[in-house]
């Protein structure tokens, strides 16, 4: 890679995720009110929500330059003991050839993983453990089923985050 990572004009976690902490409160699929086009427009004095965030892309160097969250199409955080997969890139962000392998790596690794897939704005994601699900599938055919996943949260009905 050649050098340190840097979110760049990534804004993907200023907007995706829900923050409720008592300095700042912000719904899931809308961004900050410091989102700028560029980046936090108070990146100097941003919230410790903020700073303390683990950007899965950021964080785990192994992830190169296609997995930002914004080209990837996958916001990865941890989640408990594991990892958490925020598939915003539809389809085609699951059937990458990287993200499969990784899956496949991870799952044979036993680490707890899950997939959470944004609702409406304002609503909470929907969101799986799919170990077991994914134990009964043989790794060439994940694809599919993380296709299939992502066509059965389409009837879910998402939770509405409170004002």
């Amino acid at each position: 890679m050649g050098g340190e990572k840097s979110c760049g004009s990534c804004t993907v976690c200023c907007t995706a995720l829900a923050i409720e902490t008592p300095g700042l409160r912000k719904q899931p699929g809308i961004a900050c009110v410091h989102c700028t086009s560029t980046g936090c427009g108070i990146y100097e004095t941003r919230f410790p929500i903020c700073r303390t965030y683990f950007c899965g892309w950021f964080g785990l160097a192994e992830l190169d330059e296609s997995w930002r969250p914004d080209r990837s199409g996958l916001l990865i955080s941890p989640h408990g003991a594991g990892i958490e997969f925020l598939v915003l890139g539809g389809e085609a962000a699951v059937r990458r050839p990287q993200f499969l392998a990784l899956l496949a790596r991870m799952l044979a690794g036993g680490t707890p993983v899950f997939v959470a897939v944004p609702g409406p704005a304002g609503h909470y994601p929907a969101r799986v453990q799919i170990n077991a699900p994914l134990s009964r599938v043989a790794p060439p055919s994940f694809g599919d089923a993380m296709a299939g996943l992502l066509k059965a949260a389409k009837g879910h009905r998402f939770e509405p985050m409170p004002p």
